[in-house]
């Protein structure tokens, strides 16, 4: 339930671009930098918050990021009521500086208490009730609200009023750590999470000087097979978040379809994968072949933005039912792989917390990207154009990189993205009593040239994504 403001606040924005672009007189691209405020201070922050929650333990961090959560939300609420850019800038970049640390805590969280059982379908579990807050409560309701008010503003306070009056949300989420807490403290020891503080004062009674150097050790732990993936990454995740805030207007555009109408058809491919993706992650667990479906879900998107931009079939297909496949199989493969690339949970928090600041700074990039090359293509129904050719040509690239993940992880990784639950827990059984396998398989260890060139294009993608946000917010 940690991430329930954060969604809930999030997908409002979507269904209401062409109402902001008005009431608010903006441009595509700087609609781009509301839709990407909250993902803005997301491009460093989940690093910092990675490392704070192996160092200290997740429980406190998710109490610090609901208090962010709600915060955000109420700025954004008063930024409705005055018809403030800015405030609605401001608000969802508060909001980001919780939303994504909550994720990291969970995800630390359930590798903790589900590994090596049934942990890809607790996953898709969790990502599911991510598109049930997703689709039936805001995507569906945010036109119809501010239709039946006669004021868009009100999608937004609804979105602050029903996960935080008066704080109820943060509060429920700080009862619930309190009660995680105090649960864990009755629990043998060899039962809880071991925090890397706590880590390191069993170890020894080392000077200050040691401790600074443990503080940061974990992000130069992480296996260089998790910095291969996350890199070759890079815009894959950003262009689905790219189309997802715009698809509410491109169906408006390409079908001529009213903002209300438009705004329901965009929830559609919200609702199967509720459903779909826990049965994803069981499906991980049973068979494995993780990055089998890497290949497929690419290819599916470039059907998916074909068919909507360069068809005139009727949306449902290619929103209601391709779109659903795809968004179901789009994420958990590699939220499920980074446990088995990045194991130990003495980095598996700054490894969540690195691949948040990716796919956030690609998500920054992307957004204001694409409303940027729409702003410079012709209007009408073809005004869209450009910008699938552009989320095209990225997925074209996904295609290849599943099958390369494929072939890295039988000759480098050591299987392990191929691998059952059941043969994960065999292999690291064989591991115990064999020994070290790192030699044979060198990636699945630290390496010097993969960390140092991942924190560089980290950076560099940071820094691209700053740049690119305030170029087009100062703009307005």
């Amino acid at each position: 339930m940690f991430t329930i403001g954060s969604n809930w606040a999030t997908a409002a924005l979507s269904p209401l671009k062409s109402t902001l672009k008005a009431e608010l007189k903006i441009n595509n691209a700087q609609y781009g930098v509301i839709a990407s405020a909250n993902s803005l201070v997301n491009t460093v922050l989940p690093i910092i918050g990675g490392i704070a929650i192996d160092w200290f333990g997740p429980e406190w961090g998710s109490m610090l990021s609901s208090v962010c959560v709600f915060l955000g939300t109420l700025v954004s609420g008063i930024g409705a009521s005055r018809s403030s850019y800015r405030a609605l800038v401001a608000g969802n970049v508060i909001l980001g500086l919780g939303s994504n640390t909550i994720e990291s805590c969970q995800s630390k969280l359930y590798t903790h208490w589900f590994y090596g059982n049934h942990l890809g379908f607790v996953y898709g579990v969790d990502i599911a009730f991510g598109r049930v807050i997703n689709s039936n409560h805001l995507k569906a309701t945010s036109i119809p609200i501010a239709e039946g008010t006669g004021w868009w503003g009100w999608s937004i306070w609804a979105s602050t009023i029903s996960t935080s009056i008066p704080c109820i949300m943060a509060a429920a989420t700080l009862a619930i750590n309190v009660a995680y807490i105090f649960f864990e403290s009755r629990l043998p020891k060899a039962s809880r999470l071991v925090s890397g503080r706590e880590a390191a004062k069993r170890k020894t009674d080392a000077n200050q000087g040691a401790t600074r150097e443990a503080w940061f050790a974990a992000i130069f732990a992480i296996p260089a097979a998790f910095w291969i993936i996350t890199i070759s990454q890079l815009l894959q995740s950003g262009d689905v978040s790219a189309y997802s805030s715009i698809q509410a207007d491109l169906i408006t555009q390409t079908r001529g379809s009213s903002r209300l109408v438009a705004g329901y058809t965009s929830s559609i491919s919200q609702i199967i994968p509720i459903f779909v993706t826990p049965m994803v992650g069981a499906l991980f667990d049973r068979y494995g072949r993780r990055m089998y479906y890497v290949s497929a879900t690419a290819a599916l998107w470039i059907l998916v933005y074909a068919l909507i931009g360069f068809s005139d079939v009727h949306p449902m297909v290619p929103y209601g039912i391709l779109a659903s496949v795809a968004l179901s199989f789009n994420a958990i493969p590699f939220i499920a792989a980074i446990p088995l690339v990045a194991p130990s949970q003495a980095y598996l928090g700054t490894a969540f917390g690195v691949w948040k600041a990716f796919n956030s700074a690609a998500a920054v990039i992307m957004d204001v990207s694409t409303g940027a090359i729409q702003d410079k293509t012709p209007t009408g129904t073809h005004t869209y154009d450009n910008v699938l050719y552009f989320l095209i040509a990225l997925k074209a690239v996904d295609v290849i990189y599943g099958m390369l993940y494929h072939v890295l992880d039988l000759r480098y990784f050591g299987s392990v993205l191929r691998m059952s639950e059941v043969e994960k827990l065999r292999d690291v059984q064989r591991q115990d009593a064999e020994g070290d396998t790192t030699r044979q398989f060198p990636l699945k260890r630290p390496v010097k040239l993969w960390t140092v060139l991942g924190l560089v294009v980290m950076f560099s993608l940071v820094i691209t994504a700053w740049v690119l946000y305030l170029v087009y917010a100062r703009g307005s």
